[in-house]
């Protein structure tokens, strides 16, 4: 879903879903990024597969997005889907770590 500030990219593969999230993550990023997580857990649910969504391109990352992103969490966990963070660097990592979910980052 290309927008001017943001990208959401899904990859489906084997047993995991990736949602790829770039450049600026602020309440316009919000509505979809929620819809694309939600959409992914709904996916994943039926063969198991977990959820893996990537940071490594996103710039800057504000509450709405990262509240967003906690609702995907949230949807994975009610269904039994796996759900993991990866690639955050800068601040954005260390939002989350500072909100206290550095435990959902891949090893």
């Amino acid at each position: 879903m290309p927008d001017d500030y943001f990208t959401i990219l899904r990859s489906p593969a084997p047993g995991v879903i990736t949602v790829a999230l770039t450049g600026d993550l602020d309440i316009g990023a919000r509505d979809e990024i929620r819809e694309s997580l939600l959409a992914a857990v709904e996916d994943a649910a039926p063969g198991g597969a977990r959820l893996v969504v990537d940071l490594r391109g996103v710039r800057f990352i504000d509450s709405e997005a990262v509240s967003a992103i906690l609702e995907g969490y949230l949807a994975a966990e009610a269904a039994g889907i796996g759900f993991r963070l990866a690639g955050a660097l800068g601040i954005v990592r260390r939002v989350f770590d500072v909100i206290g979910l550095q435990h959902l980052f891949e090893g």
